[in-house]
C-alpha cells in the first residue's frame, strides 16, 4: 500500500471517529488521539506523505532522494514486523560483502515475494 493511501486511511478514520456520538465514540477518539500523539514517527510519515503528493512541507529534515524511498513505507506494526523478519534472513552472519544498493534490491524483492 502506498504511504499516501495509508495515511489517508488513518486520517479518514480519525474524522469518522470524531463524528460518532456517545461514550464509545468519545473513548475511541481519545484513544486514537493518544496513540497518534505518542507516535512521533506518524507525524514524520504524514509530512513525507504530503511531500510525496507534491505539497510543500516546512521543517522536513529528510533529503529529497530519501523522501522518494518512503513511497511504500509500512505504517502498521504487522508490516514492520514482517520487514524485520525479512531482514533477519537477509542480514545474517554468513553475509560479508553486502552493499547498500544490493540490500535495497533484496529488500524490495522480499517485500513483494509470495509466501
Amino acid at each position: 500500500m502506498l504511504l499516501v493511501d495509508a495515511i489517508s486511511l488513518v486520517k479518514e478514520f480519525k474524522q469518522q471517529a470524531n463524528v460518532v456520538r456517545g461514550d464509545i465514540g468519545t473513548r475511541v477518539s481519545q484513544k486514537l488521539e493518544e496513540v497518534l500523539n505518542k507516535n512521533a514517527g506518524f507525524g514524520v510519515l504524514s509530512d513525507v506523505a504530503r511531500a510525496l503528493q507534491g505539497q510543500k512541507v516546512e521543517n522536513l529534515e529528510l533529503d529529497s532522494t530519501l523522501v522518494a524511498k518512503f513511497k511504500f513505507a509500512p505504517t502498521m506494526s504487522v508490516d514492520v514486523e514482517r520487514t524485520f523478519s525479512n531482514f533477519k534472513h537477509i542480514l545474517n552472519d554468513r553475509r560479508k560483502n553486502l552493499t547498500v544498493d544490493n540490500l535495497e534490491h533484496i529488500t524490495i524483492i522480499n517485500c513483494f515475494k509470495e509466501n
